[in-house]
């Protein structure tokens, strides 16, 4: 995966992953607060993709720097696939973080259409139980 990190300018980043997730007005609030008292903790993740920068981790960040007029972000940037991308959006988001039940259906869903891969498959890369996977699906 060879992560590096980079200092990423805001309109270099693209928020086409966005789609899969429920944007909770409470925790855009919250880390707009946290980053404008204390700056940004954490880096954002994405990977390149045509010529952008693809979030996969941070987009409650990327929101909040846009209001605050911050120009760049510090980003990991992972050297990876769009599937690899989408199965990185749950391991990101583990029980307990930030991600609903319905988002975690909807990268499934997402995977299991557009990159061809069984309900079997997505239990192995994902790490979650293959019944965990069958019943965020039934959701759709």
């Amino acid at each position: 995966m060879n992560p590096r990190i980079e200092d990423i300018q805001i309109e270099e980043f693209d928020l086409s992953l966005a789609d899969m997730r429920i944007t909770n007005p409470e925790s855009v609030t919250r880390v707009h607060d946290s980053m404008w008292l204390h700056g940004q903790l954490q880096p954002v993740v994405a990977r390149e993709h045509e010529g952008r920068y693809q979030v996969i981790d941070g987009l409650k960040r990327v929101y909040s720097a846009m209001d605050l007029m911050i120009k760049t972000l510090h980003c990991q940037v992972l050297d990876i696939d769009l599937q690899q991308a989408k199965l990185l959006i749950l391991s990101y988001n583990r029980p307990g973080q930030a991600m609903e039940v319905w988002e975690e259906t909807m990268v499934l869903k997402d995977l299991l259409e557009s990159h061809d891969v069984s309900q079997r498959q997505l239990s192995r890369l994902t790490g979650y139980s293959q019944s965990w996977v069958s019943r965020r699906l039934s959701l759709i």
